[in-house]
């Protein structure tokens, strides 16, 4: 049976979540390549794992770890599920998604933390696949929770109540469970999580050893299996951190993370691509570009409209809008950015009160939009956006430019070479004040 949208606002309501991402698979999947610019983007990636796209040959890196940069929820999950997907097979890539939003606790998060969930994401998704390791894949992560773990009086504790069984055979069902454990610590438990990241510190290249021996024999299984030829860990959710937090994990963590002998990417927020500190510690040079509904110039760009036209029909069925010229609106006053579509959508949805939204509703659903930026926005916010937009070439890098970036008060196109304020804020008194007054030659 053939994908049918939701056909009424409150089913739209009900099925729409706008934190989503999206497998290749998924029909509502739109490909935004050409909307984005983005078809190089996609080759480079590839490239950097060592994949040739001209004849399919993998060139393997001992490790690299890659950030993927890009507005917050501007499709970085649902682009790069499309990309690990294009490089996965036998002879290619094993692919093994860590969703940290879902896992741990992203307002307090260090890169021990995620080094443990991508240890059990890895032996799940292994045995989801059906891959069995020996067990000398095991013995090397075995022991140090045996040696450094198990053996602390504050950590013992979470061993408590696994099964007999399960720890007298080992193997993958007792480190799943430890692991399990040990993340849901990071997550939840303030105690034991200081407990562990200090474990894991004081013995970290030991922890790093075993975990580049789990990888060597787990690719080594794969290999023989001809299901792969190296593991590629997607790292999701590492855009969402609060900004020390981003700081701490893409900056001051870096040395421990060069210790893994990994295959990784990481999505990054677009503001983290202007921190000078990150100046050769990591492949950082990788951008989604924002789907452009213009060109620098003000001349429409139609794979961009085509691109979010596709995307909003696929979560609301044509039938739904009163009007071609309500879906245009929609699609402006969401910049190119596809969850602010989806967000004036939603508002849309609650707004009205039939079975169809009509002009007043979309009217209600921007002025509600605005209203949420409205709320962080100050006086000399207005003024730089004003500038911003009148100014070419401005190309601002000070920390009130990269917090408006972070916020979507400004989005960047084109791989970052012009950007524009938000649609919504140009809506605001406060922004047409200040453009008014930089006219007017009165604003600074």
């Amino acid at each position: 049976m053939s994908y049918q949208p939701p056909r009424h606002p409150l089913e739209i309501l009900q099925k729409l979540d706008v934190e989503e991402a999206l497998d290749p698979d998924d029909p509502r999947y739109v490909n935004t390549r050409a909307a984005r610019g983005s078809e190089q983007t996609s080759k480079r990636f590839a490239k950097k794992f060592g994949l040739s796209p001209n004849d399919s040959r993998v060139f393997r890196p001992t490790q690299r770890h890659v950030l993927f940069f890009g507005h917050i929820g501007s499709g970085k999950t649902t682009e790069l599920r499309r990309y690990v997907h294009d490089l996965s097979g036998p002879g290619r890539f094993f692919t093994v998604e860590v969703n940290i939003i879902a896992l741990l606790d992203r307002h307090n998060l260090h890169y021990p933390d995620v080094l443990m969930s991508m240890a059990h994401a890895l032996l799940e998704r292994l045995g989801d696949e059906g891959v069995a390791l020996p067990a000398a894949a095991l013995r090397e992560l075995e022991r140090w929770f045996a040696d450094k773990v198990l053996t602390q009086e504050d950590t013992r504790e979470l061993t408590l109540g696994i099964e007999t069984a399960v720890s007298a055979t080992g193997g993958v069902p007792y480190l799943l469970e430890l692991l399990g454990r040990f993340t849901a610590a990071f997550k939840n438990n303030h105690t034991y999580k200081e407990s562990l990241r200090r474990v894991i510190r004081n013995t970290f290249r030991d922890f790093a050893a075993a975990f580049n021996d789990l990888l060597r024999e787990a690719e080594k299984t794969l290999l023989g299996a001809n299901k792969a030829v190296r593991v590629l860990f997607l790292i999701d959710g590492t855009d969402k951190l609060r900004d020390e937090d981003t700081r701490r994990f893409f900056v001051y963590d870096v040395e421990q993370m060069l210790e893994i002998a990994a295959l990784a990417v990481y999505t990054a927020p677009i503001n983290l691509k202007y921190e000078s500190h990150l100046a050769g510690k990591l492949d950082a040079d990788l951008v989604l570009p924002m789907i452009k509904l213009h060109e620098k110039d003000g001349a429409r760009h139609e794979a961009g409209w085509s691109a979010m036209r596709d995307i909003l029909l696929r979560r609301a069925d044509r039938s739904v809008f009163a009007s071609e010229e309500g879906i245009e609106r929609l699609i402006e006053h969401s910049g190119g950015h596809p969850r602010e579509l989806l967000i004036l959508l939603k508002l849309g949805c609650e707004f009205t009160e039939e079975d169809q939204i009509g002009p007043n509703h979309i009217e209600s659903a921007i002025k509600q939009l605005a209203s949420e930026y409205r709320r962080f926005l100050e006086p000399d916010d207005y003024a730089l956006l004003a500038r911003i937009d009148n100014d070419e070439i401005h190309a601002g890098n000070d920390e009130r430019t990269r917090r408006l970036l972070y916020n979507l008060a400004l989005l960047e196109y084109n791989d970052a070479s012009w950007r524009r304020s938000h649609p919504v804020v140009r809506t605001l008194e406060g922004y047409q004040r200040a453009r008014a007054a930089l006219l007017s030659g009165t604003g600074s």
